[in-house]
């Protein structure tokens, strides 16, 4: 039996075994900063809460239930730190000027044809575009489409991970889909 699955490191951190946290966090260290990144838009922003994502992680690990997974309960533990930073933040604007963080995109699977360089410019130029819109919409806005488009949660499980409503979610949704489409017709000259 493999001492590494996340169950028996779970085990040993709550012993005190430095060597399981360290494995432990080292695993998904880079999930959580890129769920960070997403979340916050900002690359030095996405850093602090990933930080201070994983000390939670790591001393609620007595709170986690064994049976269950554990992605999830990382993943909650680390939008909750999201929420809680973006509440601290005050608001912000957003500068058009300013570059937004590779992270913040949409359309990761967005490919041109490796073989047609143009195809490849467009398909980069369409990205920028996206990550542009995505990082002007409200942070509650961006949250719930990244959950919902990047890491595939329902609206329930968006609800549950947030402790916001269900229709909270929903609308948070919707708006951010209305808002993306404004901006996404303004560039491309399609009906808003």
């Amino acid at each position: 039996m493999d001492s590494n699955t996340d169950h028996n490191l779970i085990i040993r951190c709550r012993e005190g075994d430095e060597e399981a946290c360290r494995l432990l966090l080292s695993r998904y260290e880079a999930y959580v900063y890129r769920l960070c990144l997403k979340i916050s838009g900002l690359r030095e922003d996405a850093l602090d809460y990933t930080q201070e994502a994983l000390v939670k992680i790591l001393t609620g690990l007595d709170n986690f239930q064994l049976g269950r997974p554990f992605k999830p309960w990382l993943r909650q533990v680390t939008v909750n730190v999201c929420l809680n930073c973006l509440r601290r933040r005050a608001p912000q604007t957003v500068s058009l000027e300013q570059p937004v963080a590779d992270g913040v995109v949409l359309g990761d699977t967005l490919e041109g044809s490796a073989e047609d360089p143009a195809d490849v410019a467009e398909w980069q130029d369409a990205r920028e575009v996206i990550r542009q819109a995505v990082s002007r919409l409200l942070p509650q806005q961006r949250l719930v489409l990244v959950m919902r488009h990047q890491e595939g949660l329902s609206y329930e499980e968006i609800a549950a991970a947030t402790d916001l409503p269900l229709g909270t979610v929903k609308t948070y949704l919707f708006r951010a889909r209305q808002q993306l489409r404004r901006q996404l017709a303004g560039v491309y000259g399609w009906e808003g």
